[in-house]
């Protein structure tokens, strides 16, 4: 046991600095798939729900490489679906948003980890609204950019922060998990189930999930 012990100790010491570590230029290619849940402030009648959120994102990098780790500079540019929903007696409801997302997200890869904090913006583009009632009724409302200015107002931006860890699996690719806040700066319309609902209400998400990485 102690001979097994040893030589996969030697083996991960010999390979890791050519497997893991990082200098110079280079690209990640990430699909993330997760859940996020809404929260809407100043109205008491909706409660905090789940719904799906995926995205697709290319991340142009820069590594530093030192004695022991790597240190980059990623930018991430892509495609994100959010989701922020709600659910009380009455109905579920949800908002999803298509999104061009803009962030920055310095790394950190030691040995077999890759750990990444920051944030960024994302710009809405396109979504939609749904709706199911206790009966079993059901309403989508379609958005295209223009209808969402019409909405949720005429500044259509979503800031968020993210936090990721990627564990390295071979030299290319990489597993992780990713949690992350969005705090849209748009105006959420009146609930048409409720016409006396409070006009200024604002929402927000906690998103977490899982992601999948190719590195070139």
């Amino acid at each position: 046991m102690k001979k097994i012990i040893l030589i996969s100790t030697l083996l991960i010491t010999a390979i890791s600095p050519s497997l893991f570590a990082k200098k110079g230029f280079g690209a990640d290619l990430t699909v993330s798939l997760g859940a996020g849940i809404g929260f809407f402030h100043g109205d008491t009648n909706k409660y905090p729900n789940g719904g799906f959120e995926f995205g697709v994102y290319l991340k142009p990098n820069y590594y530093f490489e030192f004695s022991a780790l790597s240190f980059g500079l990623s930018l991430e540019v892509g495609y994100q679906r959010d989701a922020f929903a709600y659910k009380n007696e009455k109905l579920k409801g949800d908002s999803t948003f298509d999104s061009l997302a803009l962030g920055f997200i310095p790394k950190i890869d030691v040995l077999f980890l890759s750990i990444g904090f920051g944030g960024g913006v994302k710009l809405p583009l396109g979504g939609n609204s749904s709706f199911i009632d206790v009966y079993g009724g059901k309403r989508l409302e379609k958005y295209g950019y223009s209808e969402l200015k019409e909405n949720f107002g005429n500044v259509l931006i979503i800031p968020y922060i993210k936090a990721s860890v990627d564990f390295m699996l071979l030299p290319n690719i990489a597993l992780g998990i990713y949690a992350a806040y969005d705090i849209p700066v748009m105006k959420y319309p009146s609930d048409n189930y409720n016409q006396s609902a409070n006009t200024n209400v604002t929402f927000s998400s906690f998103d977490i999930g899982g992601q999948i990485t190719l590195r070139f």
